[in-house]
Order: C-alpha cells, then structure tokens, then sequence
C-alpha cells in the first residue's frame, strides 16, 4: 500500500505563521494544473505498481482550485495508479471558502475527508495569525459539511497563541467536541525564521510566543481530549475511535508516498526526493516533459534514526521486535539501555516490546528521540 500527496501552493493570503512553501497569489493557477498532470504520469513508476490506499490534497489553499480542475486531477490520478476503492481522499480547505456549491462538488468527486483549517473560534487569535475567516464561518463551515454528508472531519487548531488566554483554549476544545468533529489536530504556535511572524515579533509589532503557556495549554489539551474518548494517537492528533488520518499514519509508519506538486516530498523506503520550491520553474520544467527535484539515499543510520522518531510519535511506540528485525539485536539492546532513563523519569513506558511515551513524555518527544538516535 502507499499514499500521494499533492501540494496546491497557492493562497489569497499567507498567514503570518505559514512556513510551508506557498504563494499568496494565483497567478500561475490555470498553468498549474496541466502541469500538474504531467507531473503525475512522468511519476508513475515512483511507487512500482503499489496500489493507492490514501490521496492527500493539501497547500497552500486546495479549495481555491475550480471543480474541472479538481476533477481532473482525481481523473488522471485513476488512470495512472491503481486506486483502492475504499481510499481515504482528504482536501484540507479554509471556512470561508466552504460554501454549499464547494461542499457539493467535493461530495461529486468522492472526495471523503475533510480537514478544516479553523486554529481558532476567537477573533482576536485569527487576527494574530493573520487569518481571513471569522468564528462564525468556521462553525458554519463545519455545520455544513456535516449536513451534505461529511462524517470525515478533521479540524485544525493552534495553541499557544499570545492572545489566547487558558480559559479561552479550554472554550475553543469545548466548542470542538460539541461540534462532534471526530479528528482535531492541534499544534502549538511555532515562530519559524523567515516568516512574517517571527519579522513582526522581532520589530516588537506583535508579542512573542511563551513557551509556558504553550506547555500549559498542550496538557489541558491532553486532559480534555482524553475526557472527551479521543484517542492521542499522535503528538498532534487525536480522533475517535477508527477516525486515524490514514494518510498522516501512513508517514509515520514509514509507509511509500509520492509526492506531487512544488516542495513536495517522496519516499519509497530507500530513498527521499523532494521537487523544487518554485511554482514557475515547476510549470517550466513540465513544459518540457521534465522533472525538477533533488533526492537522498537514505543509509541504515537514516532509516533507524528516522523510525526511532516517528514511531515515537504516536501511541503505537517504537517496536523493538521490528528494531531487531530490520537492524539488528545490538541496536535492540542499545535502545533497551537507553530507554532506562526515561522510564524512569516516568516518560516512557515499555509494554510487550514497545517502547511508548507517557503524556509527560510527548512533552519531550523531539529531545528524547534525539537521545535515543545512532
């Protein structure tokens, strides 16, 4: 099995945090899309004949793209691969743009998931990151999709936000799970150089993250998600029961991808390729029937320390019968030593050969991974 992703770079405005390549501009739209196509049939035998379990449409702002567009893309895709039926085919799209028509023509081309980029239901925080909707459109735009049909909602939400006070983060969490979205993601505020954020931050326009407050609210998060039956299946995630993004699980898995589209990353279990950041070098290049990306062979050090960290990520664990397997019994050992400290410290637990971090330990995920690398 294997999953695709496509990035659709383009935006009516970069929010202020964003550090994804993106264009607040649609200038090159329209000769996007035919190179896109191009792209997708040049990449054929990335994934050698994997059948597709996931398609992920994401940005950028994917719901800027017109339904022959669309259309077209999901076409060419079932031509070039072979699609299981019961793919999970994910749009992320902001609330202002989920209009009943938009809704109706996701639903005719079978897309069936939904990740919604909300961050936050109070106006003060949209404002902060920059953000067109309102807090209204964000609840009718959840509403909405859930009346055409849509049971797969995801919604995205950002802690940590300077202007968002603790009480207000537990009103946003609350006013989730009355939405009965079955997925939310929720990441803290992260100050990326080169972003407009960090520029205002730094000219003193805007205030700084606190660390602190981002902690506090990761915990109330983990609290309240865990009173509300959703699984932390992931640092980030957390669904009901069966609602996993199959897609993001698949990464984390280390199962093969491909990539399509400016800035995207490939892997195929031996190497990783990633295409330009270049949205007109991009549509260029596939004017010419050529490929635009660079690539790593990844060695046994890479594929090691790249499980330690994924698997690490979500609830799942890192496997040490699949450590063995794969690099051998003195690896198994070393990350057994290792790991001492962290159980420690009551980080870590191990169960039936798996190493899994506690709530306390995701805290830390990024730092005890990193201990625990080659």
């Amino acid at each position: 099995m294997a999953g695709i992703y496509i990035h659709i770079p383009f935006c009516n405005s970069k929010c202020n945090y964003c550090n994804f390549y993106s264009v607040a501009s649609s200038k090159h739209l329209d000769a996007y899309v035919p190179a896109l196509l191009k792209e997708i049939a040049l990449q054929q035998p990335y994934l050698e004949k994997e059948p597709i379990e996931t398609i992920y449409i994401g940005g950028g702002t994917p719901s800027l793209l017109g339904y022959t567009q669309l259309a077209s893309i999901l076409e060419k895709l079932n031509k070039t691969f072979e699609i299981k039926p019961d793919a999970e085919i994910t749009i992320e799209a902001n609330p202002n743009d989920l209009n009943a028509s938009k809704i109706k023509e996701f639903k005719n081309l079978f897309i069936n998931r939904l990740s919604i980029g909300i961050q936050s239901f109070f106006k003060e925080d949209l404002k902060y990151l920059h953000r067109l909707h309102s807090p209204s459109q964000a609840e009718t735009a959840v509403k909405r999709s859930q009346d055409a049909g849509f049971e797969n909602i995801s919604i995205d939400l950002i802690y940590g936000i300077p202007t968002l006070s603790d009480e207000n983060w537990k009103k946003n969490l609350h006013y989730s799970f009355s939405l009965n979205v079955p997925h939310i993601s929720a990441y803290s505020l992260t100050v990326e150089p080169n972003t407009a954020l960090n520029k205002l931050i730094t000219k003193g326009k805007l205030t700084p993250v606190n660390e602190e407050q981002s902690i506090k609210h990761f915990k109330v998060l983990m609290q309240q998600t865990k009173e509300n039956d959703f699984l932390h299946y992931e640092v980030s995630n957390f669904c009901k029961k069966d609602y996993f993004s199959k897609h993001n699980s698949n990464y984390w898995k280390g199962i093969k991808y491909l990539g399509l589209g400016p800035s995207a990353h490939s892997y195929n279990k031996v190497e990783r390729q990633w295409n330009i950041s270049d949205t007109q070098k991009y549509i260029e290049h596939l004017d010419s029937n050529k490929l635009l990306y660079e690539k790593e062979v990844l060695s046994e050090t890479d594929k090691l320390n790249e499980y330690i960290m994924t698997s690490l990520r979500t609830m799942w664990g890192c496997d040490l019968n699949y450590i063995e397997t794969h690099f051998g019994i003195s690896e198994k050992t070393r990350l057994e030593k290792k790991s001492v400290q962290f159980i420690n410290e009551k980080k870590m637990i191990k169960e039936n050969n798996l190493l899994i971090l506690s709530d306390e330990g995701f805290l830390f995920a990024d730092g005890i991974a990193a201990e625990l690398f080659v």
